[in-house]
Order: structure tokens, then C-alpha cells, then sequence
């Protein structure tokens, strides 16, 4: 499964497959921050792009815009390990395999950072879009 295929693994996508005819990989995105939360046993990725869709939502009518945010949370978050993180991981390599109980195994590597999960859920959370007072992506 190619890194443009995450649509077909994350749950509550529509939106997105609605807006974009080809959404962007995670890979042309920046990582612009990761939550982990211990209490949800959740991970939650925000990543930024400057592909902008060819349908956006109506929401969008009438606002200028050049960014677009996606968070994609996984739940149920098992063997989670961390190594390292530096500022170069918003340039990550992200990987999302569907794993055969209908969860996602979630790997992202940069030089200097490493983040691997295993999740039983996964969805995207929040899907907007803003005006950036500079690029988001090099």
C-alpha cells in the first residue's frame, strides 16, 4: 500500500476523499505536531500541507486560505516506543500499514526521531483550512 493510500486504512476520511480527488500523502505533509495522550491510550498526528483540495467543503466558501491541517487520532494504542525527536521530524517519513485485526501499525522516521505504534482504531479527527502568514511546506 502506497503512502498516498492512507486514506484507506484511517476511519472518517470522507470529508477528505469528498474534497480532494487524489488526497496528499503523509509523506508531502509536514508532521507539525504529535499528542500522546497516556490517560486515552491515544495518538493523535496534526500534519500541514499546501496541496489544496479541487472540492473544498462548503464550510470553506469565501475564506482565503493556503493551508490545510489534518489530525489523524489512533486509539487503543499498544507498543509505543520513542526514540529521539528533533526538529527534523516534520519532514518524517510516515508509514501506515492496516494490520489484519482491522488496526494500523503507524511508523515515523526521521533522521534523529523515531516514533512506532500499533493502534486498534484510527480517524480523522479535525479537517481545516487557514490563511499562513508564511509556507507550512519547504
Amino acid at each position: 500500500m502506497s503512502a498516498s493510500d492512507w486514506t484507506a486504512i484511517v476511519g472518517s476520511v470522507k470529508e477528505v476523499t469528498d474534497a480532494y480527488a487524489a488526497p496528499p500523502p503523509l509523506n508531502e505533509c509536514r508532521l507539525y505536531y504529535v499528542q500522546i495522550d497516556e490517560r486515552d491510550a491515544s495518538v493523535t498526528l496534526m500534519f500541514e500541507t499546501t496541496a489544496l483540495p479541487e472540492e473544498p467543503p462548503l464550510a470553506w466558501s469565501g475564506k482565503e486560505y493556503n493551508t490545510v491541517e489534518l489530525y489523524l487520532k489512533f486509539t487503543g494504542v499498544r507498543g509505543l516506543r520513542v526514540t529521539g525527536w528533533e526538529f527534523s521530524a516534520r519532514d518524517a517519513d510516515v508509514t501506515l500499514r492496516p494490520r489484519g485485526d482491522g488496526g494500523v501499525r503507524v511508523t515515523v522516521e526521521a533522521e534523529g526521531s523515531y516514533l512506532d505504534l500499533t493502534a486498534s482504531g484510527s480517524s480523522l479527527t479535525r479537517f481545516r483550512s487557514y490563511l499562513s502568514a508564511g509556507p507550512c511546506c519547504d
